[in-house]
């Protein structure tokens, strides 16, 4: 008889985390429906170290790219057939079953060979799916933000210069002075915000140079440290290598002035924010990690899409938009990794300058 079980148990295994259960329930089943023979004492052994070695493996092989991912369901499947016709040849079967066996090897690693590979063209084409989907998001926010912001700059610019106008006047009284500073401060933060929204739909970079990251981060710091003393939140820098990048230097302040401030904000109650700028295979790699309160997978992958924030009414999510945009534009990347309750770590990496 033909045992085609390896191929579901590999594959369920690898990619989806299901080994154990798969084993114990594929050898419950042939022992209860063809008996507890010597065959079944010959595989059980096998089928148990593959189980051990399907869970083990399963977070590191997610995390390989597909070929490599085809290639160890190849070699799991070819090492496990050896194994058996080896197990077989030993215990001094027939050469009938050997050659059932042998023939059930073949159509196993055609079987994987083919079902892996399908299994990394769907997994693709829904990453490229979801891809296209968020590309349309931002395009379409970009062109409402450019159109909204211009449209509102105006008359803000206006009523700043009506303000100021009046502020200056020496027969106003005090009081109303106060409060004409009070407006002329909150059109300052309304200019601030629409410059992000700028900033996002219009991410060409203005001046291109060569800078330094570690002036720039540290001069980041200076500027959030107050924001950190209010939050108790101890910052700490990792400088142990310095490199260059090209890009825009007040762009690339703005970035991570938007990443830092929400790794403080997202630890109400306290905790640590560790930056480690160091060089690795000619790129510049940025770590930012706190111990806040953390994400979800799914909040995760939904970070930089317009109008999303972890925050709730408080947040619009546009500060990470902005950052990601400036990444892209920098010929940069951005990894997010994060556990609830544990906190999450950015890792942006830039082509590093000699």
């Amino acid at each position: 008889m033909i045992d085609l079980r390896q191929i579901p148990i590999i594959l369920g295994g690898l990619y989806y985390g299901y080994g154990p259960f798969l084993v114990v329930s594929s050898l419950l089943l042939r022992g209860l429906f063809y008996g507890f023979d010597s065959n079944f004492w010959i595989i059980s052994p096998l089928y148990g170290a593959l189980s051990i070695f399907l869970w083990l493996a399963h977070p590191w092989f997610l995390k390989q790219s597909p070929r490599k991912r085809i290639l160890v369901c190849l070699s799991t499947v070819s090492i496990m057939s050896a194994s058996v016709f080896g197990g077989f040849l030993i215990s001094g079967h027939s050469l009938t079953e050997l050659k059932v066996v042998g023939i059930t090897f073949m159509i196993q690693f055609i079987g994987i060979c083919m079902l892996s590979y399908l299994l990394e063209e769907i997994k693709q084409n829904d990453f490229f799916r979801e891809q296209m989907v968020k590309a349309q998001k931002v395009e379409l926010a970009s062109h409402m933000s450019a159109a909204i912001s211009h449209e509102v700059r105006n008359p803000l610019t206006a009523v700043q210069g009506f303000l100021q106008l009046a502020s200056e006047d020496p027969e106003i009284q005090a009081t109303t002075r106060r409060y004409i500073n009070t407006a002329i401060s909150e059109l300052n933060a309304a200019e601030h915000v629409i410059r992000d929204y700028l900033t996002f739909a219009q991410p060409s970079l203005q001046t291109v140079e060569k800078f330094l990251v570690n002036e720039e981060l540290n001069q980041i710091i200076k500027t959030l440290q107050p924001m950190a003393n209010m939050n108790s939140v101890e910052i700490i820098t990792v400088n142990t290598e310095f490199g260059y990048i090209s890009g825009d230097r007040n762009r690339f302040r703005q970035c991570f002035l938007n990443i830092l401030k929400n790794c403080i904000e997202a630890m109400p109650d306290g905790g640590t924010l560790k930056l480690h700028p160091y060089v690795k295979s000619n790129e510049i790699n940025i770590s930012v990690s706190d111990t806040g309160i953390g994400m979800t997978s799914d909040q995760v992958k939904r970070l930089g899409e317009p109008y999303y924030s972890t925050k709730g009414k408080k947040g619009t999510g546009l500060g990470l938009m902005v950052s990601f945009s400036i990444i892209q534009e920098m010929k940069g990347t951005v990894k997010i990794n994060s556990k609830i309750g544990i906190g999450t770590e950015f890792l942006v990496t830039f082509p590093a300058l000699s």
